[in-house]
């Protein structure tokens, strides 16, 4: 079953044949959790990361572009399932960081 999940898994990736890269969505999920969720955030800027993390899993899935195929070491694909991974992560990373108000170590809610 699990072999079964992970082929299923690799041969969606290598079918989007979108026009993003993996690293371009990498770059701006990155991008999202950092202007929104880093240092200083406020619960209205967890809730919007939230929002635009989910979109930007469902365009990925559609839309991310993996060159090569399965058969050969394909460090492309390899990148892609790596950032899959890291999308559905950032999310639960943005809710914890929306139920949590006080502040912890470097990391603070503005209206608290």
């Amino acid at each position: 079953r699990c072999e079964a999940e992970v082929t299923d898994r690799i041969q969606k990736l290598l079918a989007a044949r979108g026009k993003k890269t993996a690293l371009e969505y990498h770059r701006e999920v990155g991008r999202v959790l950092w202007d929104n969720v880093g240092m200083s955030r406020t619960k209205q800027s967890c809730e919007f990361a939230i929002r635009r993390i989910q979109e930007l899993r469902a365009e990925f899935w559609g839309s991310v572009n993996v060159p090569g195929s399965a058969a050969d070491l394909n460090q492309a694909l390899e990148r892609a399932g790596r950032v899959a991974d890291f999308l559905e992560f950032n999310e639960l990373l943005a809710r914890d960081a929306l139920t949590r108000e006080e502040s912890c170590g470097g990391h603070f809610r503005e209206e608290h």
